[in-house]
């Protein structure tokens, strides 16, 4: 079975919604990441660079995906493929993001 999760964060980067794919894939329960940063997702260094880049890049243009190194909630690392697009609601206005992340790293 592959892993892939689904997160979604509103415009300051908060979860607001995370889905069992998720909880497999990075370790956290749903009430220990609603309402914290996704930076938590991400390293030191991705949180700089990545995150603002991530964030412009799929409010631009409509999604941003590439191979990324996150981190799971024991703080190993690991390959994935993320994909991010905005939420909009019914008045076409972005009212937040959803990232799809595929592990890499697990042969499912």
């Amino acid at each position: 079975m592959e892993t892939i999760s689904g997160i979604v964060a509103d415009l300051n980067g908060n979860v607001i919604s995370y889905g069992k794919g998720a909880e497999r894939i990075f370790g956290y329960k749903e009430k220990e990441v609603l309402g914290k940063n996704v930076a938590i997702f991400h390293s030191e260094s991705a949180r700089e660079s990545l995150l603002p880049r991530l964030f412009k890049e799929a409010m631009e243009k409509g999604i941003f995906e590439e191979e990324v190194i996150l981190v799971r909630k024991n703080g190993n690392e690991f390959k994935a493929r993320l994909q991010v697009k905005p939420v909009k609601d019914n008045n076409g206005k972005i009212t937040g993001l959803v990232g799809l992340t595929k592990d890499l790293s697990r042969k499912d």
